[in-house]
Protein backbone atom coordinates (compact mmCIF):
# COMPACT_ATOMS: atom_id res chain seq x y z
CA UNK A 1 0.00 0.00 0.00
CA UNK A 2 0.99 3.67 -0.48
CA UNK A 3 0.52 6.13 2.71
CA UNK A 4 1.54 9.62 2.30
CA UNK A 5 1.05 11.40 5.18
CA UNK A 6 2.33 14.74 6.87
CA UNK A 7 5.83 12.88 8.21
CA UNK A 8 6.57 11.28 4.49
CA UNK A 9 5.43 8.86 1.87
CA UNK A 10 5.53 5.42 2.16
CA UNK A 11 5.11 2.49 -0.14
CA UNK A 12 4.42 -0.79 2.95
CA UNK A 13 4.94 -4.28 1.45
CA UNK A 14 5.08 -7.75 2.40
CA UNK A 15 8.68 -8.89 0.88
CA UNK A 16 9.78 -12.11 0.87
CA UNK A 17 10.36 -13.47 3.77
CA UNK A 18 8.45 -11.16 5.53
CA UNK A 19 5.61 -13.22 6.32
CA UNK A 20 7.35 -16.11 7.72
CA UNK A 21 8.48 -13.73 10.22
CA UNK A 22 5.43 -11.63 10.59
CA UNK A 23 7.30 -8.26 9.20
CA UNK A 24 6.89 -5.85 6.21
CA UNK A 25 9.06 -3.39 4.69
CA UNK A 26 8.38 0.08 4.53
CA UNK A 27 10.18 1.75 1.73
CA UNK A 28 10.78 5.75 0.97
CA UNK A 29 12.04 7.41 -1.73
CA UNK A 30 13.53 9.68 1.28
CA UNK A 31 15.66 8.50 4.11
CA UNK A 32 14.25 11.29 6.56
CA UNK A 33 10.94 10.07 5.88
CA UNK A 34 11.86 6.83 7.41
CA UNK A 35 13.65 8.98 10.27
CA UNK A 36 10.17 11.04 10.96
CA UNK A 37 7.87 7.95 10.77
CA UNK A 38 10.21 5.89 13.79
CA UNK A 39 10.44 8.62 15.76
CA UNK A 40 7.16 9.56 15.82
CA UNK A 41 5.01 6.89 15.92
CA UNK A 42 7.37 3.28 14.90
CA UNK A 43 10.14 2.80 17.07
CA UNK A 44 10.10 -1.01 16.36
CA UNK A 45 10.99 0.59 12.69
CA UNK A 46 15.04 -1.38 11.68
CA UNK A 47 17.37 0.63 10.60
CA UNK A 48 17.23 2.03 7.16
CA UNK A 49 18.84 0.44 4.24
CA UNK A 50 20.20 2.52 1.32
CA UNK A 51 20.54 1.17 -2.08
CA UNK A 52 17.83 -1.94 -1.01
CA UNK A 53 16.20 -1.80 -4.29
CA UNK A 54 15.78 -0.03 -7.92
CA UNK A 55 12.37 1.82 -7.36
CA UNK A 56 12.94 3.08 -3.61
CA UNK A 57 16.18 3.77 -2.68
CA UNK A 58 15.78 3.71 0.97
CA UNK A 59 13.87 0.60 3.27
CA UNK A 60 13.41 -1.00 6.46
CA UNK A 61 11.63 -3.52 7.71
CA UNK A 62 9.64 -3.50 10.95
CA UNK A 63 6.69 -5.90 12.90
CA UNK A 64 3.24 -5.98 11.30
CA UNK A 65 1.31 -5.41 14.43
CA UNK A 66 3.72 -2.58 15.46
CA UNK A 67 3.08 -0.62 11.58
CA UNK A 68 -0.79 -1.51 12.12
CA UNK A 69 -0.90 0.41 15.73
CA UNK A 70 2.05 3.21 13.72
CA UNK A 71 -1.23 3.61 11.02
CA UNK A 72 -3.66 3.84 13.39
CA UNK A 73 -1.91 5.82 15.82
CA UNK A 74 -1.43 8.57 12.69
CA UNK A 75 -5.14 8.41 12.45
CA UNK A 76 -5.68 8.94 15.88
CA UNK A 77 -3.49 11.88 16.05
CA UNK A 78 -4.88 13.43 12.83
CA UNK A 79 -5.78 17.43 13.64
CA UNK A 80 -6.38 18.92 10.17
CA UNK A 81 -8.79 20.06 7.50
CA UNK A 82 -6.74 19.87 4.83
CA UNK A 83 -3.75 17.55 3.98
CA UNK A 84 -2.01 19.39 1.65
CA UNK A 85 -1.75 22.68 3.88
CA UNK A 86 -0.58 20.06 6.67
CA UNK A 87 2.12 18.89 4.53
CA UNK A 88 3.42 22.59 3.32
CA UNK A 89 3.05 23.37 7.17
CA UNK A 90 5.61 20.72 8.51
CA UNK A 91 7.53 19.49 5.38
CA UNK A 92 7.62 22.46 3.64
CA UNK A 93 5.95 23.76 0.17
CA UNK A 94 7.99 21.94 -1.74
CA UNK A 95 6.83 18.76 -0.65
CA UNK A 96 3.12 19.85 -0.61
CA UNK A 97 3.86 20.82 -4.49
CA UNK A 98 5.11 17.34 -5.19
CA UNK A 99 1.88 15.94 -3.41
CA UNK A 100 -0.08 18.33 -5.61
CA UNK A 101 1.10 16.28 -8.44
CA UNK A 102 0.26 13.11 -7.47
CA UNK A 103 -3.63 14.12 -6.55
CA UNK A 104 -3.37 16.16 -10.08
CA UNK A 105 -2.90 12.52 -11.52
CA UNK A 106 -5.65 10.90 -9.68
CA UNK A 107 -8.14 13.33 -10.65
CA UNK A 108 -7.49 11.44 -13.47
CA UNK A 109 -9.44 8.96 -12.51
CA UNK A 110 -12.07 10.59 -11.65
CA UNK A 111 -12.39 12.58 -14.26
CA UNK A 112 -12.45 10.22 -16.58
CA UNK A 113 -15.58 8.03 -15.23
CA UNK A 114 -17.17 11.11 -14.48
CA UNK A 115 -16.55 12.60 -18.22
CA UNK A 116 -17.83 9.63 -19.88
CA UNK A 117 -21.12 9.44 -17.96
CA UNK A 118 -22.37 12.61 -18.87
CA UNK A 119 -20.21 13.73 -21.98
CA UNK A 120 -21.22 12.53 -25.37
CA UNK A 121 -18.64 13.97 -27.56
CA UNK A 122 -14.63 13.77 -26.93
CA UNK A 123 -11.32 16.06 -28.84
CA UNK A 124 -8.36 16.71 -28.15
CA UNK A 125 -6.57 20.03 -28.35
CA UNK A 126 -2.69 20.25 -29.33
CA UNK A 127 -0.30 21.94 -27.92
CA UNK A 128 2.94 23.28 -28.46
CA UNK A 129 5.50 25.44 -26.71
CA UNK A 130 4.60 29.29 -26.70
CA UNK A 131 1.92 27.65 -26.20
CA UNK A 132 0.32 27.29 -29.88
CA UNK A 133 -2.67 25.53 -30.10
CA UNK A 134 -3.83 23.43 -33.47
CA UNK A 135 -7.13 24.61 -34.86
CA UNK A 136 -9.08 23.20 -37.47
CA UNK A 137 -11.01 24.44 -40.55
CA UNK A 138 -14.15 23.25 -40.71
CA UNK A 139 -14.91 22.32 -44.60
CA UNK A 140 -17.44 24.63 -45.83
CA UNK A 141 -17.54 26.50 -42.09
CA UNK A 142 -19.96 23.79 -40.90
CA UNK A 143 -22.43 24.23 -38.46
CA UNK A 144 -21.22 28.30 -38.19
CA UNK A 145 -17.68 27.58 -37.16
CA UNK A 146 -14.98 28.98 -39.10
CA UNK A 147 -11.98 27.61 -36.88
CA UNK A 148 -12.04 25.21 -34.12
CA UNK A 149 -10.57 22.00 -32.39
CA UNK A 150 -11.28 18.50 -33.37
CA UNK A 151 -13.89 16.58 -31.73
CA UNK A 152 -16.61 13.74 -32.29
CA UNK A 153 -19.49 11.15 -31.13
CA UNK A 154 -17.33 7.88 -30.02
CA UNK A 155 -18.20 4.76 -32.24
CA UNK A 156 -19.97 1.85 -30.37
CA UNK A 157 -17.60 0.47 -27.61
CA UNK A 158 -15.19 3.26 -28.17
CA UNK A 159 -13.23 5.00 -25.00
CA UNK A 160 -13.33 8.46 -24.47
CA UNK A 161 -9.50 8.98 -25.27
CA UNK A 162 -9.63 6.57 -28.31
CA UNK A 163 -12.38 8.92 -29.44
CA UNK A 164 -10.46 11.92 -29.09
CA UNK A 165 -7.08 10.89 -30.69
CA UNK A 166 -9.10 9.44 -33.76
CA UNK A 167 -11.03 12.38 -34.55
CA UNK A 168 -7.50 14.43 -33.89
CA UNK A 169 -6.30 12.15 -36.59
CA UNK A 170 -9.14 12.26 -38.94
CA UNK A 171 -9.06 15.92 -38.77
CA UNK A 172 -5.72 17.06 -38.90
CA UNK A 173 -4.02 14.28 -39.50
CA UNK A 174 -1.69 14.78 -36.23
CA UNK A 175 -1.24 11.65 -34.55
CA UNK A 176 -1.32 12.68 -30.41
CA UNK A 177 -0.27 11.67 -27.29
CA UNK A 178 -2.50 12.41 -24.60
CA UNK A 179 -0.73 14.73 -21.98
CA UNK A 180 -4.23 15.45 -19.20
CA UNK A 181 -7.83 15.26 -19.40
CA UNK A 182 -8.75 19.09 -19.60
CA UNK A 183 -11.17 20.25 -16.79
CA UNK A 184 -14.50 21.42 -17.77
CA UNK A 185 -17.71 19.88 -19.93
CA UNK A 186 -17.86 21.89 -22.88
CA UNK A 187 -21.68 22.32 -24.30
CA UNK A 188 -22.42 22.87 -27.91
CA UNK A 189 -25.56 23.28 -29.30
CA UNK A 190 -26.02 18.97 -30.12
CA UNK A 191 -23.70 17.97 -27.71
CA UNK A 192 -21.87 18.02 -24.60
CA UNK A 193 -17.89 17.45 -25.12
CA UNK A 194 -14.67 16.60 -22.98
CA UNK A 195 -11.33 17.32 -24.21
CA UNK A 196 -7.96 16.16 -23.47
CA UNK A 197 -4.86 18.33 -24.18
CA UNK A 198 -2.32 16.50 -26.48
CA UNK A 199 0.95 16.85 -28.28
CA UNK A 200 1.71 15.75 -31.82
CA UNK A 201 3.18 12.36 -31.64
CA UNK A 202 5.34 12.94 -35.11
CA UNK A 203 4.61 14.80 -38.66
CA UNK A 204 1.06 15.27 -39.90
CA UNK A 205 -0.40 13.24 -41.93
CA UNK A 206 -2.85 14.00 -44.95
CA UNK A 207 -6.20 14.79 -42.82
CA UNK A 208 -9.87 13.73 -43.85
CA UNK A 209 -10.79 17.09 -46.52
CA UNK A 210 -14.43 15.49 -46.60
CA UNK A 211 -14.53 17.06 -42.71
CA UNK A 212 -11.58 19.76 -42.45
CA UNK A 213 -10.34 22.02 -45.59
CA UNK A 214 -6.91 23.53 -43.29
CA UNK A 215 -5.31 23.74 -40.31
CA UNK A 216 -3.28 25.49 -38.57
CA UNK A 217 -1.04 26.51 -35.39
CA UNK A 218 -1.91 29.41 -33.22
CA UNK A 219 -0.40 31.74 -30.45
CA UNK A 220 -3.42 32.44 -27.81
CA UNK A 221 -4.45 36.24 -28.90
CA UNK A 222 -4.47 35.01 -32.26
CA UNK A 223 -6.54 31.61 -31.62
CA UNK A 224 -8.98 33.85 -29.91
CA UNK A 225 -9.62 36.29 -32.64
CA UNK A 226 -9.15 32.86 -34.80
CA UNK A 227 -12.52 30.99 -33.36
CA UNK A 228 -14.30 34.90 -32.43
CA UNK A 229 -14.86 34.70 -36.68
CA UNK A 230 -17.10 31.60 -35.97
CA UNK A 231 -20.69 33.20 -36.55
CA UNK A 232 -22.71 30.44 -34.45
CA UNK A 233 -22.71 32.01 -30.90
CA UNK A 234 -22.52 28.91 -29.34
CA UNK A 235 -19.83 27.24 -30.97
CA UNK A 236 -17.73 30.44 -30.57
CA UNK A 237 -18.33 30.65 -26.73
CA UNK A 238 -17.46 26.79 -26.15
CA UNK A 239 -14.50 26.82 -27.86
CA UNK A 240 -13.41 30.05 -26.42
CA UNK A 241 -13.90 28.53 -23.03
CA UNK A 242 -12.26 25.43 -24.22
CA UNK A 243 -9.48 27.76 -25.11
CA UNK A 244 -9.37 29.45 -22.12
CA UNK A 245 -9.09 26.32 -20.06
CA UNK A 246 -6.16 24.50 -22.23
CA UNK A 247 -4.55 28.15 -21.27
CA UNK A 248 -5.00 27.69 -17.92
CA UNK A 249 -3.99 24.18 -18.19
CA UNK A 250 -0.55 25.35 -19.83
CA UNK A 251 0.34 27.89 -17.23
CA UNK A 252 0.52 25.39 -14.37
CA UNK A 253 2.17 22.75 -16.25
CA UNK A 254 3.83 24.21 -19.31
CA UNK A 255 6.97 24.10 -17.90
CA UNK A 256 7.13 20.39 -18.74
CA UNK A 257 4.04 19.66 -19.55
CA UNK A 258 5.38 15.79 -20.83
CA UNK A 259 5.67 15.05 -17.29
CA UNK A 260 1.89 15.88 -16.68
CA UNK A 261 1.30 13.09 -19.24
CA UNK A 262 -1.59 11.06 -18.50
CA UNK A 263 -1.35 7.29 -16.90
Amino acid sequence: MWIATTLGFFSIVQKRGDAQQGMLTLRARAAGDLDALRAAVLPELGPTVAGGGTDYPFRARAPRAAVARAVAGLIGSLDYGNFKDAVAARQGAGRAAVYHDVWQALLGLQDRSARAATADAFGGVLLRPGPEVLLREPKGHFDGTVWTFPKGRPDRGETPEACALREVLEETGHAARILAPLPGLFPGRTSTTAYFVMESAGAPQPFDASETQSIRWAWADDAASLIGLSPNPVARERDLAVLRAVLAWWKAHGADPGRHRAP
